[in-house]
């Protein structure tokens, strides 16, 4: 069966939405990678300093410091996670409420498939986003630092906006049933645009 073509307005929704909602996603999930990191190493780390106020027990100095120290990281991990978790449901309903405006068909299934491959692409892509970086400038700490995060909002924004056009691409409906659409409402319109028939149609002149 013949598929039909995106219209203007589907690839135009279809790359915007890529751009916009992979960008805002890319953040929130690098932050989600972060938290799960910092975590494990707060349990790790937490571990250890459990031990090494154990043997520095009588000194409430040290006491007092490692148990601030461990409430300011646990409150900080929490903290982006949350954010990460909004970025994310932002970047899904973003999507979603441009592609239903585009008239995209399937805007969630596009969204979804477009957000997981793009959550699989964004691990090696973030560390292509740092070479880049750092090569553009003769500092590799302040090119990463500095131009990293320009570099890897833009290369979302690119890579979203092919990956949404693509899946809204594979989405698309058949051929026919667009042409049964057209050719009924065109059949309507030249139905309704026929003149009403008068006596001088016919032919016949009247006589005097």
């Amino acid at each position: 069966m013949q598929k039909a073509q995106l219209t203007s307005a589907q690839r135009g929704y279809s790359l915007v939405a890529g751009a916009l909602s992979h960008a805002v996603f890319s953040i929130g999930w690098l932050m989600l990678g972060f938290v799960a990191v910092g975590g494990g190493l707060t349990l790790l780390l937490g571990g250890t300093a459990s031990s090494l106020s154990g043997l520095f027990g009588d000194v409430p100095a040290v006491r007092d410091f490692v148990s601030g120290a461990g409430g300011v990281i646990g409150t900080v991990i929490i903290v982006m996670g949350i954010v990460a978790l909004l970025l994310v449901a932002l970047a899904a309903f973003g999507s979603m409420f441009l592609l239903k405006r585009g008239a995209v068909r399937k805007p969630w299934q596009v969204t979804f498939q477009s957000l997981g491959i793009v959550a699989l692409l964004d691990v090696p892509l973030f560390a292509v986003y740092l070479t880049v970086a750092a090569n553009v400038t003769d500092s590799a700490v302040g090119g990463t630092v500095l131009l990293g995060p320009l570099v890897g909002i833009l290369g979302s924004a690119i890579v979203g906006a092919a990956v949404w056009w693509w899946m809204a691409w594979s989405r698309r409906g058949s051929a026919s049933k667009f042409a049964g659409v057209t050719a009924t409402a065109s059949a309507t319109a030249v139905s309704t645009q026929q003149p009403p028939s008068v006596d001088g149609d016919s032919g016949m002149s009247e006589t005097k």
